[in-house]
C-alpha cells in the first residue's frame, strides 16, 4: 500500500473514532450537552483546548506524511554542478575543468 492511501486510511480511522464521542449529548439535567464547550464545566477553555489537541495532531500526521514522501533522503546534485562548484571555488584549475566538463558531457 503507498504511502498516500496509507494518510487518507489513518485520516478516516481518526475521524470515525470520533463519531462516539460527538454523538454522546451526556446526561445534563438541562438538555444540554455534557463536553467541553457545550454546558460542561470546561467553558471555552476546554474548546480551546480541544482545538490545540486537534492542531498537534494534525500537525505531526501532516510531518510524518511529508516524511515518509520526502525524496530528500540521499539527495544527488548534479556531477556537473559540483564540477562547477569546485571550479568555482578554486579546488580545480580550468584546464581541470575543461578535461573533467569534456569527459561529463562525451
Amino acid at each position: 500500500m503507498n504511502a498516500n492511501m496509507t494518510f487518507k486510511t489513518s485520516v478516516a480511522a481518526m475521524l470515525v473514532g470520533t463519531v462516539p464521542a460527538l454523538a454522546d449529548p451526556g446526561s445534563n439535567a438541562n438538555d444540554t450537552f455534557g463536553h467541553m464547550m457545550w454546558g460542561g464545566t470546561h467553558g471555552w477553555w476546554g474548546g480551546f483546548g480541544m482545538i490545540l489537541f486537534w492542531g498537534l495532531i494534525i500537525a505531526v500526521a501532516v510531518f510524518v506524511f511529508r516524511m515518509l514522501t520526502s525524496n530528500r533522503v540521499g539527495e544527488t546534485r548534479d556531477a556537473m554542478d559540483i564540477l562547477k562548484e569546485r571550479y568555482a571555488r578554486g579546488e580545480i584549475d580550468e584546464d581541470e575543468f575543461q578535461r573533467r566538463k569534456q569527459e561529463l558531457q562525451g
